[in-house]
């Protein structure tokens, strides 16, 4: 059941005095006919979204909904935010719960509200609420949902299970949006994590600051900075999303010495190509936030419309090198299906001919011969060389058990 809306708490209320990051939520369009008074809909489009709202809802703040096109259906903001027919097409390789945070074979959630995956750190939901609905959400089974609203008991239960784990060191609020929450109620949260003995560092992962930047107040900053060291890591996904306004409230966390982490996400017609994520990587930079990650799509239902291939993103990753900054190029990430972690996905530039030569492939696309070691001499080859991958793999007898025991446990 999705969760009736005016949930922001009151005590963000000074008087009359509505913060104008309350009102933006309050005045987002949910519905098709709101949506139709400001984007050229044709009825069939008009039909196809009210459709697919019906299995997924929409949430689009007048903020966010000023940098889309209202004429232009391919348009990045409008493909992000406005639901498609085509997220009813569910493929049996999708999966409800994508990444696994609620896998019972791997007891990823020993409880409700919060995910431990990784030995040395924990997520934990706070509010499933958004302050928009991303069609390519990989949490859309929750995202908005009363049944996921965490209760006093279930929160009290988690920080219990955070304080009896002294492997944990950092604790990163997720959702749902834990920006969401009013200030005290995500200060008093954090609070209560920061006490914790083990507990090293905090994260927050917020969309806020694409869609709804006015969250950024000074005053959470101010809050904000007396949690530190707190990362911040937010999603923007294209250059249009880096505005001004973005810029000058992401400027009140990094004015006070809160880092600002971007994760990206590669998505099919929209920032699918060198060009986009370039752009994308010197507007980040230049708003003082390290593109961090790029995600390949999660295998969440209803989303194949938007998925690009490995091979693709690996070579627009490969486009990207030598073209600009290295801190301003991504780390490509695949999270695993079901829960088994996040692993880099990189190209591989290293080669070597039958003599194990080492070859260096340069951002130009030259092979360079490479003396590995201090005793090696490079040694010109007489002929063009057959150059491979160079194999850092396991060995061949080790590769095959692994692989024989993923066959048996299928049995």
């Amino acid at each position: 059941m999705l969760m009736e809306e005016q949930t922001i708490e009151k005590d963000e209320e000074v008087k009359n005095d509505v913060p104008e990051w309350i009102r933006q939520d309050r005045e987002a369009i949910r519905t098709v006919d709101a949506l139709a008074k400001h984007v050229r809909l044709t009825p069939e489009e008009s039909r196809r979204v009210a459709k697919a709202c019906e299995r997924f809802q929409m949430k689009i703040p007048p903020y966010y909904l000023s940098l889309m096109d209202p004429e232009n259906p391919s348009c990045p903001i409008r493909k992000q935010a406005i639901p498609d027919v085509r997220e009813l097409r569910i493929l049996p390789s999708e999966l409800d719960d994508p990444i696994g945070d609620a896998n019972k074979d791997l007891n990823n959630q020993p409880l409700a509200a919060m995910t431990h995956r990784y030995p040395d750190r924990v997520l934990i939901y706070p509010t499933p609420l958004c302050g928009n609905y991303c069609r390519h959400c990989f949490r859309r089974r929750l995202a908005g949902r009363r049944e996921y609203a965490p209760t006093d008991k279930q929160m009290e239960a988690v920080l219990k299970y955070v304080a009896a784990h002294p492997e944990v060191h950092e604790v990163i609020l997720s959702g749902g949006d834990p920006l969401m929450l009013s200030d005290s109620r995500l200060t008093d949260l954090l609070a209560r994590i920061k006490s914790i003995p083990h507990i090293r560092t905090l994260r927050i992962h917020s969309r806020m600051p694409v869609v709804n930047p006015f969250r950024i107040t000074e005053e959470l900053a101010d809050a904000l900075r007396r949690f530190q060291p707190l990362w911040v890591v937010t999603h923007f996904n294209h250059p249009v999303e880096v505005t001004e306004t973005a810029k000058k409230h992401l400027g009140h966390l990094v004015d006070r010495g809160i880092p600002v982490l971007n994760q990206g996400v590669l998505l099919k017609g929209i920032n699918d190509n060198p060009e986009t994520l370039r752009e994308l990587g010197w507007k980040l930079i230049e708003a003082r936030v390290k593109p961090y990650y790029l995600h390949h799509l999660d295998r969440a239902q209803g989303l194949s419309h938007l998925r690009v291939g490995v091979r693709k993103g690996l070579k627009i990753l490969r486009e990207l090198r030598g073209t600009m900054p290295g801190y301003a190029i991504p780390s490509y990430i695949l999270d695993i299906p079901e829960g088994y972690g996040k692993v880099p996905l990189q190209y591989h530039y290293l080669s070597t001919d039958d003599r194990q030569q080492l070859y260096v492939e340069t951002p130009d696309g030259e092979y360079v011969p490479y003396a590995d070691l201090s005793d090696e001499k490079v040694q010109p080859p007489d002929a063009a060389p057959e150059i491979e991958p160079l194999k850092i793999y396991p060995q061949d007898t080790e590769l095959r058990e692994k692989l024989g025991k993923m066959v048996s446990d299928n049995d």
